[in-house]
């Protein structure tokens, strides 16, 4: 009988690196970011827009933020008595534009500050001569994460006896109405998704106009208005001190964007459950990035890049039922897009996000949403990325889409943790460690 001699060191190390590299190709935990592995950033957008135009009517020129080193938030100084404690100048307004506003005039400008670019409209002045006013505002073509991060007036919510201002928002799409007495100010600030290329058109109304006209009477018994009106709207453009003003017409739409006045004219508009984009002076061929403004159940679409056929263009986003194009009995659909319209070809990059709130309640990882997408009528999975990750929600890009209508739905695998990936992984793995082995004891 022959006795087989022990493994020497050599044996041993070239055992254990075949294990260690069979371990780190198979155990793959479930959960691991897909997304960042094929070369998607997670630290952030990457903004692509630091040159933007105003367009309205049609007079379209450039404008540049006012620019602070500190947040939207801290630049406008909202101060109420949430805010601010007793015995600090509390009007209600805000103090820190004290120095842009001007009686009986409406300004809105970009902000660039700590916390990104951010859309501010400001009414009437704090400590000034007017009678306070009536305003209201919709946004159309919000890109998606944006939200009012500034509220004058928010406190108790609004929307009661004692504050009528009201506020409100839904993916890609904003309101806001104010009612304001003498010497104070009414506005806000939307801020989120401005990094990359935006074109936010606004409905701006005023006295008469507004939203809260009809109350108007009885917001002056109550103490809440005092018969003002806004009689001028300028856009504030460069030096946060002494900024160039361009006074804008409130009778058309007016239309913020990333780009150059070369660019192609775009206007968002939203109507019910129904957005659409016009566009106009488009370059046949040249890919054209829109904002969807459609979601829901977590899910926000977003940049959608399209191929303009014509150099005039019209799109309409809706809701569509979230089952279409999901066959599979472990897909749970999310939210659907239905793109319609002439002059594009179907869509070639659709971004979305999803809140992580939607799929914790759903027991759901971030690495199982994928995307379904319709060409004709058949439908097909699509690759996505996730291409950032925020506090409360991941953003996916499908580069590569050809489809009209999207459905973004999150698969689970089969078990859970190890059990769905590791365990082949380590048996397979051991069985090439053995034979490693024994290939060694024979040699």
């Amino acid at each position: 009988m022959t006795t087989a001699n022990p493994l020497n060191p050599r044996t041993v190390a070239v055992v254990l690196t075949v294990a260690v590299v069979l371990g780190g190709l198979f155990v793959v935990p479930y959960g691991v970011d897909h997304g960042a592995a094929s070369g998607a950033s997670a630290s952030g957008d990457g903004g692509v827009g630091d040159t933007y135009v105003i367009q309205n009517g049609d007079v379209c020129q450039p404008v540049e933020p006012v620019s602070t080193d500190g947040t939207v938030e801290e630049f406008y100084d909202y101060r109420d008595h949430e805010t601010h404690p007793p015995g600090v100048d509390r009007l209600y307004s805000s103090y820190g534009t004290a120095h842009l506003q001007e009686d009986d005039t409406s300004i809105l400008f970009l902000h660039e500050g700590t916390d990104g670019l951010s859309l501010v409209m400001v009414h009437d002045r704090v400590d000034g001569d007017s009678a306070g006013g009536l305003a209201s505002v919709e946004l159309a073509g919000l890109p998606a994460g944006s939200e009012w991060v500034v509220k004058n007036d928010g406190y108790d919510d609004g929307g009661t006896e004692t504050n009528p201002d009201e506020f409100d928002d839904d993916p890609g799409w904003a309101s806001a109405a104010w009612a304001w007495r003498e010497a104070r100010t009414a506005g806000g600030a939307i801020n989120g998704g401005f990094d990359d290329e935006f074109a936010v058109t606004l409905y701006p109304r005023f006295n008469d106009e507004a939203e809260l006209a009809p109350e108007a009477p009885s917001l002056e018994e109550e103490g809440l208005y005092d018969g003002g009106e806004i009689d001028r709207l300028e856009v504030l453009s460069g030096d946060t001190d002494d900024p160039e003003r361009t006074e804008l017409a409130t009778e058309t739409p007016v239309t913020i964007r990333t780009g150059t006045c070369d660019e192609p004219s775009i206007t968002s508009e939203r109507s019910g459950d129904v957005a659409t984009v016009d566009v106009d002076g488009a370059t046949v061929g040249d890919p054209l990035s829109l904002t969807a403004m459609t979601g829901s159940d977590g899910v926000e679409f977003g940049g959608l890049e399209v191929m303009p056929t014509e150099e005039s263009l019209g799109l309409e986003f809706t809701d569509g039922d979230a089952d279409v194009g999901v066959d599979s009995g472990n897909v749970e659909a999310l939210s659907t897009l239905e793109v319609t319209g002439e002059g594009v070809e179907n869509a070639t990059e659709v971004g979305f996000h999803v809140e992580k709130a939607a799929l914790e309640e759903r027991g759901l990882e971030a690495a199982g949403v994928t995307l379904y997408e319709r060409s004709g009528t058949e439908w097909s999975e699509t690759d996505v990325a996730i291409v950032n990750e925020s506090e409360d929600s991941y953003r996916f890009v499908a580069e590569n889409a050809s489809g009209s209508a999207f459905t973004v739905a999150a698969t689970e695998p089969e078990g859970q943790g190890l059990d769905a990936v590791g365990r082949p992984g380590l048996v397979l793995a051991a069985v090439v460690v053995l034979s490693a082995y024994l290939w060694v004891r024979r040699a």
